[in-house]
This record gives C-alpha cells, sequence and structure tokens, in this order.
C-alpha cells in the first residue's frame, strides 16, 4: 500500500489521457493493489496506516527526501552547511537556494502534498468499508484519528512554508489542473478540527497500539503549535495543560534505561538520547517518536550524527606529519560531514550564566574537547589543539566549520556498542538507530509558556520554563527576563537538533530577525535572508501545472 500511493495523482501532475477511449479508463483492481482492495478489510486499514507512519519517518527523518534535515536548522539561528559554506546547497544563500524552480522546495511541496493524498485515500477507505467488519465504532474512529492527525500534520508544515495552499479533503481521482489556494485561516479550521477528532479518538498513553504510534498526547501537543501560530493562546494553555496535568505524562528527573556512559559520566538528559530508552516503560516524557531499529528488515536508520558531527576524519595529519585520525582507532564519536554545523548562539551564546551547572551543557552531553586517535603519533591520545600547529599550516575555515566543533551528542550512538555486535556498523559512519523525539514533554512546557506570554502571564510562562530549567539543574529564570526570544533561547538548549526549527521560526515570526542576528557562516552572514522569506516561494512547477487557474507567485519572488 506504501507504494501504491505513487499510482495515484498526486497534485497538479498532468497526466495525457484525452486520446483515450472512456471504457479503457474503466480498471478493475483483480490483481494489482488498488483502494478498492487494498482497503477491503480491517487488515489492510493497518497496512495502510503503516504506510504513512512509514513515508513520515522515510521522508522527514531518515532523509529520505531531498535535504530533509534542512527544516532542523539549516538556514536558522542555529546551523549552517559547515561542509561548503560559501556554497550554494540549500538554505546557505537564500537568494540562490529559496527560489520558486530550487528542487529541494519543490521535492517538500511534493512530499506534504503526497502525504495528504495518502492520508485522503486512507479516510476514505475506512469511511467505505462494511461496517460489519469494524469490532465497533472506537476501532473504526481510532484509524480515522490516526489518518486525521497526519493530514493535519502536513497541512501544518505546508500552510506554515507556503501560507494558502489547496485545501484538499477529497482523494484526487484523475487530472486537475485548476486547483484554488485556500485562505490561511480555512487551513487552519481543517487542521484543528482533524486535530480535535484525534484527541477525541486516539488511545491514551500506554494504550497504542505499538510503540511509535500516536496518542491523544500527541494530536494535543500539535494542535497547541496550531493555535500558538493564530495566537489563540488561550485555547494553546488549554490543549497543552491536557498533555501536562491530566495524560500521565512526567519529565524524566533521575537517570534510566540504558547509559552507555562511555566518558565516565552520564546525567538524565544524557539518557533521554541513548538507543533504546526513547520508548523504555519507565520513560514518562515520550509523547511521539519515530520509531528506528537495527536488525529487523525496514527498520532502518537515520543520519543525523553524520549530518551534525565534525569531520574530524579529515583533520589530516597531528603536528608532527603523521595522521591526526586513523580510522582503525576512532574514537566513539564515529564519522560525520559536519551538514548542518551549530551556530555560535547554540555552542556558546545560551550557555552564559549557566555554563558549568546546566547539565545540557555537560562534556558528555555536548563534547567540546577531541583527542588525537593514531598510535603511529606521539600525538595519539593528546587533546587537539590548533595553536600547536606552526602559522599558516591550517586551513583556519575548514578546521573551525567543518572539521572540529562541539558536537551535540544527543544525536550520537556509541559506537562502542557496534564493536560488540549487538548493532550493524553503521554507527561509526554517522548512521543510527536510536528512535527519533518528535514530541516530547519538555517542549509541550514551552509551547505552554509561549501561550502564558501572548497572555501577558510571565509568571506562569516562568513557571513552566523552570520546571525544563530545573531538571537541567540550570538557573530558573526570572519572570521579568521571560519573553519570546527567551523561549526560543530556551528551545535551543532543550530541543536543539529534534525541533525543526525552520517551522518554529516561521510559526512565532522570528526567522528573518534572528537569522539576521545569529547565524555566523563566516562566508555567508545572516545566510543572505530577505524580508519577503518570511514565506517560501510556490514551486514553480506547480504555477506551470496550475494552467487553468494561475496563482500569483508568494510575495518578493519572481512573479
Amino acid at each position: 500500500m506504501k507504494n501504491n500511493r505513487y499510482l495515484l495523482p498526486l497534485l497538479i501532475l498532468l497526466i495525457s489521457v484525452s486520446a483515450c477511449e472512456k471504457d479503457f479508463l474503466q480498471e478493475k483492481p483483480l490483481d494489482f493493489l488498488s483502494p478498492a482492495n487494498a482497503f477491503s478489510s480491517v487488515s489492510g486499514i493497518e497496512q495502510g496506516v503503516i504506510g504513512i507512519y512509514s513515508d513520515v519517518r522515510k521522508q522527514w527523518y531518515r532523509n529520505g527526501g531531498a535535504q530533509a534535515y534542512g527544516l532542523f536548522g539549516l538556514g536558522t539561528d542555529v546551523g549552517y552547511d559547515g561542509e561548503t559554506p560559501g556554497g550554494q546547497r540549500f538554505l546557505n544563500n537564500y537568494l540562490t537556494s529559496v527560489t520558486p524552480d530550487y528542487s529541494v522546495i519543490q521535492s517538500w511541496w511534493l512530499y506534504l502534498f503526497a502525504e495528504i493524498q495518502q492520508a485522503n485515500t486512507l479516510i476514505d477507505g475506512i469511511d467505505k468499508l462494511d461496517e460489519s467488519l469494524w469490532v465497533n465504532a472506537a476501532q473504526k474512529n481510532m484509524y480515522l484519528a490516526e489518518a486525521r492527525f497526519f493530514r493535519a500534520w502536513a497541512y501544518r508544515i505546508a500552510v506554515t512554508l507556503w501560507g494558502d495552499v489547496p485545501l484538499i479533503t477529497d482523494v484526487i481521482q484523475s487530472a486537475k489542473t485548476d486547483f484554488v489556494r485556500t485562505p490561511t485561516a480555512e487551513i487552519y479550521k481543517q487542521i484543528e478540527d482533524d486535530l480535535i477528532f484525534a484527541t477525541q479518538n486516539l488511545p491514551g498513553r500506554g494504550q497504542e497500539k505499538a510503540p511509535g504510534r500516536l496518542t491523544k498526547a500527541a494530536a494535543f501537543h500539535l494542535l497547541t503549535e496550531v493555535y500558538l501560530a493564530q495566537s489563540k493562546f488561550q485555547l494553546a494553555v488549554n490543549t497543552s495543560s491536557e498533555v501536562i496535568d491530566r495524560l500521565g505524562y512526567a519529565l524524566m528527573t533521575n537517570r534510566f534505561g540504558a547509559q552507555y556512559d562511555v566518558f565516565g559520566t552520564g546525567d538524565v538528559y544524557y539518557d533521554l538520547f541513548r538507543y533504546e530508552n526513547q520508548n523504555a516503560p519507565d520513560n514518562t516524557e515520550t509523547i511521539w517518536a519515530v520509531q528506528f531499529e537495527p536488525n529487523v528488515a525496514g527498520g532502518d536508520s537515520h543520519p543525523w550524527s553524520n549530518i551534525y558531527s565534525p569531520r574530524l576524519s579529515r583533520l589530516g595529519n597531528a603536528p608532527d606529519g603523521k595522521p591526526a585520525y586513523n580510522p582503525l582507532y576512532q574514537d566513539t564519536l564515529g564519522v560525520g560531514v559536519a551538514r548542518s554545523r551549530g551556530t555560535n548562539l547554540v555552542f556558546y551564546t545560551v550557555w552564559e550564566g549557566n555554563w558549568d551547572n546546566d547539565i545540557r551543557n555537560a562534556e558528555h552531553n555536548i563534547r567540546r574537547h577531541f583527542y588525537y586517535s593514531n598510535p603511529q603519533s606521539v600525538w595519539d591520545g593528546r587533546l587537539i589543539d590548533l595553536a600547536d600547529y606552526p602559522p599558516g599550516a591550517r586551513n583556519l575555515l575548514k578546521d573551525t566549520t567543518n572539521y572540529i566543533y562541539p558536537f551535540v551528542m544527543k544525536v550520537w550512538e556509541p559506537v562502542t556498542e557496534v564493536k560488540k555486535g549487538t548493532l550493524p556498523a553503521t554507527g561509526g559512519g554517522g548512521q543510527v538507530h536510536t528512535d527519533f523525539y518528535v514530541m516530547r514533554l519538555a517542549e509541550t512546557y514551552l509551547l505552554r509558556a509561549e501561550a502564558y506570554v501572548g497572555l501577558g502571564d510571565n509568571d506562569l510562562a516562568a513557571a513552566d520554563i523552570n520546571v525544563v530549567r530545573n531538571r537541567a539543574n540550570a538557573h530558573p529564570v526570572l519572570p521579568e527576563d521571560v519573553d519570546l526570544d527567551y523561549i526560543l533561547d530556551e528551545r535551543v538548549r532543550e530541543l536543539y537538533a529534534e525541533e525543526m526549527r525552520m517551522i518554529t521560526l516561521l510559526r512565532t515570526g522570528k526567522l528573518i530577525e534572528r537569522t539576521r542576528k545569529y547565524n555566523d557562516n563566516p562566508l555567508m552572514p545572516g545566510a543572505n535572508i530577505q524580508d519577503y522569506n518570511n514565506l517560501w516561494p510556490i514551486p514553480q512547477q506547480q504555477l506551470d501545472l496550475n494552467r487553468d487557474n494561475k496563482w500569483a507567485q508568494n510575495p518578493g519572488y519572481p512573479q
């Protein structure tokens, strides 16, 4: 069923059918998959739902799509391409990459509307399935809730990136070239309706069919973000409070699960991101985590360690001329490519005043010291200090943007487990099998704090932020110091490399301001971001294909 969706018409996909006979087009799906036979049983519906989970994992968390990791920080206040900081990769330079013709923007549009089509097809199949085949109405509504959640999830991203987009709630059965861009308010109304239905019909915590399946809390959490995007602050307080106060979740405050203390130290924040711990029975913080699994067909892995970690393997020679880093003796960091290098905001600015006490800044959570790793060199085991090299011996740009910079350990998986044979040999190459948090309770607290700021109640906002900061042993924030920028900084401390930072900054209206202020790419300061980049361009291909109802391009882009 997952592959069958590509047989269905995608948004604004032209198909030349004018010369075909009408009878010829009346396919009878007897020996191939179609919605008519794939969704003819509850087990078929189940497979269709799993297909959506699989596609979301592949396109947005496995990085199966074109640079999907870009949503998680590139071209914002928290990251730039450290491998080619002066190059023309996506979001390095808004003027040249955030354009109607850029392939990544086209791919993201198609991925999102493919998910919407898939969700609509599944909803249609559920509605048409013989009522006698369902155990009860609750079973049917649970599947509908999952499908409607994913439709809302896709539309939330689409409306944030592009504003007015076509609202499609029925299955597209044939070529269509006259789509209408629906006003943003109507899109949000549909998202709200879908998510409210999901809050009413998804299972509670611990009642989901399997780890990684959606629960009521995921729907309430996403609905909170949707309300915040519309400045519906009291409703956002209400929905976030459901998760925080009533559904059985709590921040983890003591060490738990598999710990892998390869640096000799660790803490509860460190444990949150270790392999096997995201869906551990005693983890009360996970709201929704995308599942990865080694040694299982289809279990897959994700490249977050590869993307975020420095390319220490390319450091070259130690000061004695011997290789600084021998892959045969690589340490536990593994091999990365620095495709998303954190800014100084991530590594330094947000920790000022709490450098030594905030556990999220501990060496085992942000690795700041690296060592030569080659027994053939007299420098083996010594701290790498670029000052030890003769003047002019190093490419300082490459050293500081690509080869060596602080590494946030939440995206790491222990290579020691590979060596023991319990994991396949991908951790050392930057591919990891740790489940990926999409939502966890710490973020819900920060969302509610944002809603309280919107209501002008800084006391309650500070109280929620301090729940998160207390767990981290950080100094509490005073109510008078809380504003939206403070919350966005706290999200860096707590959620860097987890949240879709691009979506957060667009939602809060802070993308342009904070990117100009904090994106310190030495070759492209501020990523050349423009005032009109608060919305992205409609892909030119979509404008061209929708020939029977011409759309205006978003403001600022070529019309």
